[in-house]
């Protein structure tokens, strides 16, 4: 294992030559200290103390937690399920709907031609009985949001009414640090990671590694590691900083942000893995780096967009796409829903989409073992 750790090592020593990582750590840095500073602790007339952010002065008689309010009971639905019975019985009243415009507009069509009073009748009572199962739809519909709204607010009165305005404005920022290390984390390690292996398949650089008695999956196992473990030290220096740093601003410990910690590290990790098997195969750091933003910023959007049925409902409304959001989901990772999952866990909330976390798990073992196996054989 010695090989193993010498290559990682390797690529420590490749990293400082970078002038990306420092970028990077450096915006990271200063979306951390517009975060912990740009918030203050206020006490309200009445002795309430909550949290404020100076850009959002009109929130200064609440507090951050109206935010927390929102973003918890997303969280919530999402975590018990009841996204999904609200998006089931939107559906079902879309469907009356598009039956009863289809009905509507046949009655029309025949008293337009003088059809016959039978056709006519026939028609307009089909057309009434629709109409009355869209209104039954559209109660059923309201009801249900009711409730929803009722058993969200129940579970968040259970669970967080011990929970003073302060902490729920903390956590709220928090969330939203999290949120920033973890976009700003993913858009810099495409640019950080895209050139470990092309640089390495260089002529001369392989093979002066190659000449030495080193496997050849130390090698590249070493390179996917030390590149992996390089920014996870630096993103975890991140972390216990921010961490530090926002209590002894603030007073508020708030240990549960180190639960978006392990969500942030797999999609870095998965990350890595699809633009080192880029890189391995094109040899070319530019078209390592293009496919990882493009997945990123084009795909992984599109994937988010078309599977976020509650922030984005209208998916459901065009019938050919509605149809797609089931394989799509199971065929591409997503790093909105794992960037969701993050954000939750500094709530406390967990939000484990189990179907993303295979997904891309199944890509990341994939995307290592092929591009593994392309190293092995080839002759370089």
């Amino acid at each position: 294992m010695t090989a193993f750790w010498a290559i990682v090592g390797d690529t420590w020593r490749q990293s400082k030559h970078q002038w990306v990582m420092p970028l990077v750590l450096l915006l990271m840095v200063a979306a951390v200290f517009m975060g912990v500073f740009f918030v203050e602790v206020r006490e309200l007339p009445d002795g309430t103390k909550v949290l404020s952010a100076e850009t959002h002065r009109e929130l200064v008689h609440e507090g951050l937690e109206r935010e927390w309010d929102g973003l918890y009971a997303d969280a919530l639905r999402h975590q018990i399920g009841l996204d999904e019975k609200l998006r089931e019985q939107r559906r079902a009243e879309d469907k009356v709907f598009q039956q009863w415009r289809d009905a509507d507009y046949r009655y029309k069509q025949l008293v337009a031609r003088g059809a016959s009073e039978a056709e006519i009748a026939k028609a307009g009572s089909e057309a009434r009985d629709l109409m009355q199962r869209m209104e039954l739809a559209r109660q059923e519909n309201r009801d249900l949001s009711n409730y929803v709204r009722g058993e969200v607010d129940k579970i968040i009165a259970e669970r967080t009414g011990h929970v003073s305005k302060l902490h729920k404005g903390a956590e709220w920022q928090m969330a939203s640090i999290a949120q920033m290390i973890y976009t700003l984390a993913m858009l810099g390690f495409i640019a950080i990671c895209a050139g470990y292996i092309p640089n390495m398949l260089e002529a001369g650089s392989i093979d002066l590694v190659l000449s030495k008695p080193i496997r050849r999956w130390h090698i590249y196992f070493g390179k996917y590691v030390g590149g992996l473990l390089l920014f996870s030290v630096a993103l975890m220096v991140m972390y216990v900083a921010t961490f530090i740093l926002f209590g002894l601003m603030h007073g508020i410990w708030l240990w549960q942000f180190f639960g978006a910690l392990p969500m942030t590290l797999f999609s870095l990790a998965l990350l890595y893995a699809i633009v080192g098997w880029v890189g391995l195969w094109t040899r070319s750091t530019g078209m390592a780096m293009v496919v990882g933003y493009v997945y990123y910023i084009v795909v992984d959007t599109a994937v988010g967009v078309l599977t976020d049925r509650a922030r984005y409902p209208w998916v459901s409304d065009i019938e050919w796409i509605s149809g797609w959001v089931d394989i799509v989901k199971m065929s591409f990772p997503s790093f909105h829903w794992l960037k969701k999952s993050a954000e939750s866990a500094v709530f406390s909330v967990v939000v484990m989409p189990w179907s993303n976390i295979g997904v891309g798990a199944g890509w990341l073992i994939l995307a290592l073992f092929t591009g593994y196996n392309r190293f092995r054989i080839n002759d370089y």
